[in-house]
């Protein structure tokens, strides 16, 4: 409820504002007043375009200021998604295939299987043995004997889920890789003897070179595989039932193949694309 000095200020307001428009009322008679009025609405307009301008100004740094929260927040987010990536970097990264390497294997192994049916189709036996030995003895002195081994490439984890429960039972992710790299030793060692020259391997290596050349078979041509007693013997990884059931899963992310006969289950390896 408004009191008597309420009133009588709000009085005192309006009889100023009559006083004003009095004298305005006299002032309108001068000559030079109108001037005045247009000159004072001139600068109006022009205050008020300026401060239509300050307003588009500021609601358009309203909107940057907007944007740059946002920038900042996907910033922060990849920070701490790299963070977690550094905390917990896979023990074992797949390797990208050697394509060059991989072209080289296949050709081998097209020249090797062309070489056979030919020499099956003219019947001629010695002249295929004196071929071959001609061509490897050529191919050492030329600088050509290196032989390229193919390593079993990493499960990603991706490949690893989508494994059947039943096939992959307990097996980890890291123990799946781990024996990856097992099995990477006895292929190496193997294929180490085999490009050496024969005349330069010790009594054991010769006879290692001997075996693993009477495993081959026109099913093995271009192949690159082992035996479980390569694996027994340059590895640490046992051939008991988590061996077997960790081929078993090689197999399924095709990295690896069996290849049977001659009293042999070879485990050879495939190339990843």
């Amino acid at each position: 409820m408004a009191t008597l000095e309420d009133l009588a200020e709000s009085f005192d307001g309006r009889l100023e504002c009559m006083r004003t428009l009095v004298d305005l009322q006299f002032a309108a008679e001068e000559v030079d007043c109108n001037k005045h009025f247009e000159t004072l609405l001139n600068e109006v307009e022009k205050l008020e375009n300026v401060l239509s301008v300050m307003r588009s100004v500021v609601q358009k740094q309203k909107e940057e200021s907007k944007q740059i929260q946002d920038v900042k927040l996907t910033f922060e987010n990849m920070i701490s998604h790299l963070q977690y990536s550094c905390q917990h970097v896979p023990v074992h990264i797949p390797q990208p295939a050697k394509k060059e390497a991989v072209h080289a294997v296949h050709q081998e192994a097209k020249t090797k299987k062309e070489n056979q049916t030919t020499s099956v189709k003219s019947g001629n036996g010695s002249n295929k043995v004196k071929s071959a030995e001609k061509n490897e003895k050529n191919g050492k002195k030329s600088g050509k004997c290196d032989v390229y081994v193919p390593t079993v490439e990493y499960v990603t984890v991706e490949e690893f889920e989508g494994v059947p429960k039943y096939m992959k039972g307990r097996l980890t992710y890291s123990q799946v890789n781990g024996a990856i790299d097992e099995l990477n030793k006895p292929l190496k060692e193997k294929y180490k003897i085999l490009s050496m020259k024969r005349t330069t391997l010790n009594d054991v290596n010769r006879k290692r070179y001997e075996k693993f050349k009477l495993q081959e078979t026109k099913d093995t041509a271009g192949e690159y595989f082992i035996v479980e007693e390569d694996i027994k013997e340059f590895s640490t990884l046992k051939m008991d039932n988590v061996g077997r059931a960790i081929l078993t899963v090689l197999r399924h992310c095709g990295r690896m193949k069996e290849i049977r006969g001659s009293g042999h289950i070879r485990y050879a390896c495939l190339p990843v694309y």
